[in-house]
């Protein structure tokens, strides 16, 4: 990949109305469907950003409006289509219990949803030597063939299991899937990481993309300023996360982005890729981003 050089431009930016939080997006047929970090709802919106629906995913204890006050929420952040019919979302597991919790959706005439507690499981993540003195924030998720990846933002871990393993465990609660773990060093604004945000993969190219942003927070609970994003691919070799990666800053239409998703929403050609991405700007409206992405060879 060090004779490849990733371009980016971004092809649109507008608000996302009524989406509070935006956190998460995966591409359905014409569509899109759409999750927040502090929303109890799955939203449905059309190839123009439209909303066609909301449906309940998560059944809270309190809502402020159309938000789950901070301390309740399970902070929705990693979410993949891991078939044609059915979604996977996770919780960011930064605060127990609350945030301990994965949600399978199927999509058919009515939206359905399983919601599972898998506090075993983080507290496995947790205890991992690659985790020693660092807060779990998992924030993107992607799958490739049976494997899903985790994306942990702070400590820049992907963690990599068995799907058909952990949905198990979901079911049965025990028996949760061992996960292989690689760490990544990240550009830095500032003098600060970026953290992993946001993930998706291919259909038939062996590559992760990923989204990562920086934000002037102690801790992966409270808020920060937003300092900026980037978007960048790592390479699978022989079912193995490649070690070098590409990344690219992602220009600011005239204000720091805090992007927290990505999806593939068109390939143009084998070296042109459109992509729709979400931003959570910690209070203020959502935007969602249109960008194409193109690999030239140097």
């Amino acid at each position: 990949m060090q004779k490849t050089k990733l371009d980016i431009e971004i092809l649109s930016c507008q608000i996302l109305e009524d989406v509070p939080s935006a956190s998460g997006i995966v591409k359905f047929k014409e569509g899109f469907y759409v999750i927040g970090d502090d929303s109890p709802y799955l939203f449905h919106l059309d190839n123009n950003f439209n909303i066609l629906s909301e449906s309940l995913i998560y059944s809270p204890k309190k809502l402020q409006g159309h938000r789950i006050p901070k301390i309740d929420k399970p902070d929705f952040e990693a979410m993949e289509m891991i078939s044609d019919t059915e979604i996977l979302v996770f919780g960011s597991g930064s605060k127990s219990p609350e945030r301990n919790v994965c949600v399978l959706i199927k999509i058919g005439k009515e939206i359905s949803y399983e919601l599972y507690d898998i506090s075993l499981f983080y507290k496995y993540l947790r205890n991992m030597e690659f985790m020693h003195g660092y807060e779990l924030d998992i924030e993107a998720l992607a799958m490739n063939g049976d494997l899903l990846h985790l994306f942990n933002r702070g400590r820049n871990i992907i963690f990599r299991f068995s799907y058909k393993d952990f949905i198990t465990y979901c079911k049965t609660g025990i028996n949760f899937p061992i996960p292989k773990a690689n760490l990544f060093s990240l550009p830095k604004i500032n003098g600060l990481e970026a953290g992993f945000s946001g993930a998706t993969t291919f259909e038939d190219k062996p590559y992760l993309i990923f989204t990562a942003t920086v934000e002037d927070a102690t801790n992966a609970y409270d808020d920060g300023d937003i300092l900026g994003s980037f978007i960048g691919l790592i390479e699978i070799k022989h079912g193995e996360l490649a070690d070098d990666f590409l990344i690219q800053h992602i220009p600011n239409p005239g204000f720091p982005l805090k992007v927290e998703s990505v999806i593939i929403d068109k390939v143009i050609s084998k070296t042109q890729t459109d992509l729709v991405l979400v931003t959570d700007n910690d209070g203020k409206p959502s935007e969602i981003i249109r960008l194409r992405m193109t690999l030239n060879e140097i």
